[in-house]
C-alpha cells in the first residue's frame, strides 16, 4: 500500500467584509470546484458532497481517490469540511499504471476581520491507503514511500495555493452576481 497523506495551512487576505467573505465561501458546492486536482463528483444533499482527486504521477500513474465530505458552517465563522460517515467506500483496486482507493479529506476556513478585508486561515488534508500499481511493484516500499511523499507534499501546495488564487479571482464574478440578485 501507498500511504499519501498532506496537509497544509495559508493564512490569506480577501478583499471583502467578513460577513460577505463568509457568505461567498459559505456557498460551498461552488467553492469547492476551485480546489485544483479535486473537482465535485456528487451532492448528496447541500452540505454533503463526494469529491474526487484525480492526478497523473510521473508521466504514467493515474492517481484517483475519493473522499465523501459534510459541511458545517460553524459559529464563530468557520466554515469545516470533514469525512462524512455512512457512504459505502469504494472498492480499492490496482491496475498496471493506476490506484483508486477511497481517501478522507478535510479543511477548515477561520475568518477574521481586517478593516475592510477578512483574513482567513486556511487549512486542508488529504490522506489515503492506495494499493500499488502492478507498474511500480518492482521498486521497494521505502523508495515508493519517499516518492509518494515528495509527490504529496508538492500536491498539496499547488491544491492550498490554487484554491486561494482560483477563489479570489472568482469573487468578483459572484458578487457581481450576487448584487444582480437583491434588485427589484
Amino acid at each position: 500500500m501507498i500511504e499519501v497523506l498532506g496537509s497544509a495551512r495559508r493564512s490569506f487576505i480577501f478583499p471583502a467584509s467578513l460577513p460577505l467573505a463568509y457568505a461567498y465561501y459559505g456557498d460551498v458546492g461552488r467553492v469547492l470546484n476551485y480546489l485544483p486536482h479535486i473537482c465535485l463528483v456528487r451532492a448528496y444533499g447541500p452540505d454533503r458532497f463526494r469529491l474526487s482527486y484525480n492526478t497523473t504521477e510521473l508521466g504514467a500513474y493515474h492517481i484517483h481517490i475519493l473522499a465523501d465530505v459534510q459541511t458545517i458552517l460553524a459559529e464563530g465563522r468557520r466554515i469545516r469540511i470533514h469525512p462524512l460517515a455512512g457512504i459505502p467506500p469504494v472498492q480499492s483496486e490496482a491496475g498496471l499504471n493506476s490506484a483508486t482507493a477511497q481517501g478522507y479529506f478535510e479543511s477548515e476556513s477561520i475568518f477574521y476581520e481586517a478593516g475592510d478585508q477578512t483574513r482567513i486561515e486556511y487549512s486542508l488534508k488529504l490522506q489515503a491507503e492506495l494499493p500499488s500499481p502492478l507498474g511500480l511493484r518492482f521498486l521497494p516500499g521505502i523508495v515508493i514511500d519517499s516518492i509518494a511523499q515528495s509527490i504529496t507534499r508538492m500536491r498539496i501546495r499547488e491544491i492550498a495555493e490554487g484554491f486561494i488564487e482560483r477563489s479570489v479571482s472568482a469573487f468578483p464574478h459572484w458578487l457581481a452576481e450576487f448584487e444582480d440578485r437583491d434588485l427589484p
